[in-house]
């Protein structure tokens, strides 16, 4: 990527260039110093100094609003949240948290997949692919256990709440039982949007933004899902559509990207990156996919 081989200056002016008057959101999970061994997801895990680098290239760039978000709730995200919101008083932070999951301290499937790992039998498809319950599926036993875990421990609530207090920290839903909307059948995501959001307003009062689990757009969701969610409140629904924004397009109900962040790479390539895509956003122009 581009980013790699320019001179630190032309990086820079590079990006300056592509984001001005641009909104950008980058969509993480994890802080991790290095990858676990049984991690079958090592791109959702990034350094804190890596992290640290890729906000500083962008903040000297000057975008119209940064936000940098961060999916599902773990521990390990608090504590950088802890220690960062005061260092980049600019940056617009948002936690997406699975509302149920925090609450009961339930884990995720894709951590229960790491454990067969561990003992020796992957059972990713059976994990994965098995349908859900909207009612009992944080309460299965060996999903509760997880949380437990050092390698997979969720936010409490009170954690979160702690968080919220942080003057550039905000709280969003990102459903309670994080399933891909497109591959789900529609009668579980209606209910999981409105139980969630029940669930994330009881907890933490008026929920103020939404992020769609996965968040490709057309695969992982379709306009009825945005229906559905724009009839439970005004909130801005976040994607993983890998681009800058018009500020325009930040608006009640709008349907909004984030770059996902592959936490392999270096925040010199994932610079370069932003920059190219930025720079064919700007070529191609706005397109509203969901009116």
């Amino acid at each position: 990527m581009a980013g790699r081989w320019l001179p630190g200056p032309a990086l820079g002016a590079l990006l300056t260039g592509a984001l001005q008057g641009l909104g950008v959101s980058l969509c993480m999970h994890r802080i991790a110093a290095r990858p676990r061994p049984t991690d079958w997801q090592p791109g959702l895990s990034m350094p804190a100094p890596e992290v640290d680098e890729l906000i500083e290239r962008l903040l000297a760039a000057r975008p119209a609003r940064l936000s940098v978000t961060f999916d599902d709730g773990y521990r390990d995200v608090a504590a950088y949240l802890r220690s960062r919101a005061a260092k980049y008083p600019e940056v617009d932070f948002v936690f997406f948290i699975c509302p149920e999951k925090a609450e009961q301290q339930t884990g995720f499937r894709w951590d229960l997949v790491e454990e067969s790992i561990k003992s020796g039998v992957d059972r990713r498809d059976e994990l994965l692919k098995a349908p859900a319950d909207v009612l009992h599926e944080n309460e299965r036993p060996e999903l509760r256990a997880l949380a437990g875990l050092e390698d997979y421990a969720l936010c409490t609530v009170d954690e979160l709440k702690a968080l919220e207090k942080l003057p550039n920290v905000r709280l969003g839903n990102h459903t309670s039982l994080h399933l891909s909307a497109a591959n789900t059948p529609d009668d579980v995501v209606k209910a999981d949007f409105e139980r969630s959001t029940a669930t994330f307003i009881r907890l933490f009062g008026k929920q103020t933004e939404f992020a769609f689990p996965f968040g490709t757009p057309q695969h992982h969701f379709q306009q009825r899902h945005v229906d559905w969610l724009r009839a439970l409140g005004d909130f801005p629904i976040w994607t993983t559509e890998a681009r800058p924004y018009r500020m325009e397009e930040l608006r009640p109900g709008g349907v909004l990207p984030r770059f996902p962040i592959d936490g392999l790479k270096d925040a010199r390539t994932l610079a370069g990156w932003i920059a190219a895509r930025a720079l064919d956003f700007r070529a191609r122009g706005t397109k509203h996919r969901f009116p």
